[in-house]
């Protein structure tokens, strides 16, 4: 017997005539015509090769097989019911789930913090896997539910899996707080004569800054170029190189480093959620995806240090 060759109605009417054990009240739950419920049970006969339900003084009496068929059909269809119906809303106060995300020690450190703030008040039982960003692998990772979102620049999202926009990040120049070759007011040519540390997870030297530069006939000296975001401000802090980072970044490190404006317009760029569309209508996935949209609203702008980009800037 093919399963692929059997109606499912069939069991919806095989439950209502081994519960009613007659035709004429069977007909009635199933809104049918006694003589269509006569019809199904025909098939049912022949599907099962057994009499099912035979003639008795009151009722139909269920023959052995019937009997056997009692419970089981009652679960299937109760599994088959569950299933239909609509997800029930995800309940973060008493959920126990486990996400997984990924994401750039820059993103982590923008956003990680008050999520967990969020989750450990709001959610005590949801557990946050966070795993380092692996654009190459991004969206096999997604396809096979190994990362439920990516929080990353929205240039990063490959074709075919669903984004939304979080913030647009500024970038913003860092120096150590006494650093002798800067003054009040940052300039193009302290700019490009300073050693510059580049935060690249390929490892190369070569940023977007660079095309911003190259557009004003100007180059910088890319001394260092370090995986990792986190790690320029603890460089910076202890060396006379300079550095652009994320505003969001650097802010948090104004304590130690100067925060200035550069000499020249640089692009920012888009931070956002990424997500597979196996997790499109997943209750539990759209909760956490709203809450990091929420908290990424947070006001974060703080005033920085002005850079001059007067003559000099428009000269070169």
């Amino acid at each position: 017997m093919d399963i692929r060759n059997i109606d499912l109605n069939l069991l919806v009417a095989l439950d209502a005539l081994l519960s009613e054990r007659s035709v004429s009240r069977a007909a009635v739950r199933l809104h049918l015509s006694q003589p269509a419920t006569s019809a199904l049970l025909a098939r049912l006969r022949e599907l099962f090769g057994d009499a099912l339900l035979l003639r008795g003084a009151r009722e139909m009496l269920p023959t052995p097989r019937a009997l056997e068929l009692l419970g089981p059909v009652k679960r299937v269809l109760d599994e088959i019911d569950i299933l239909v119906q609509p997800r029930a809303a995800f309940a973060p106060a008493s959920a126990v789930h486990t996400f997984t995300l990924s994401a750039s020690d820059y993103v982590e450190y923008a956003l990680l913090p008050p999520l967990v703030d969020y989750v450990e008040t709001n959610a005590p039982g949801v557990r946050l896997a966070v795993r380092p960003l692996d654009l190459p692998a991004m969206e096999r990772q997604m396809a096979n539910g190994e990362v439920d979102l990516c929080i990353t620049g929205l240039q990063n999202a490959p074709p075919g899996l669903h984004t939304r926009p979080l913030y647009t990040e500024r970038i913003v120049s860092v120096v150590r707080r006494e650093h002798p070759g800067v003054g009040a007011h940052l300039t193009l040519d302290t700019f490009c004569s300073l050693e510059h540390i580049v935060a690249s997870v390929t490892g190369g030297f070569s940023a977007r800054i660079d095309a911003a530069l190259a557009a004003h006939g100007r180059e910088r000296r890319a001394r260092l170029a370090v995986p990792y975001f986190l790690l320029v401000p603890e460089i910076v802090a202890h060396s006379d190189m300079i550095s652009t980072l994320p505003e969001r970044l650097a802010r948090g490190y104004a304590d130690r480093l100067r925060v200035l404006e550069p000499p020249l317009e640089i692009p920012g760029f888009t931070v956002g959620e990424v997500w597979h569309e196996r997790n499109q209508r997943e209750p539990a996935q759209q909760w956490l995806r709203e809450v990091v949209f929420e908290l990424a609203q947070a006001p974060q702008r703080q005033t920085l240090a002005p850079a001059t980009r007067g003559r000099r800037a428009k000269d070169k």
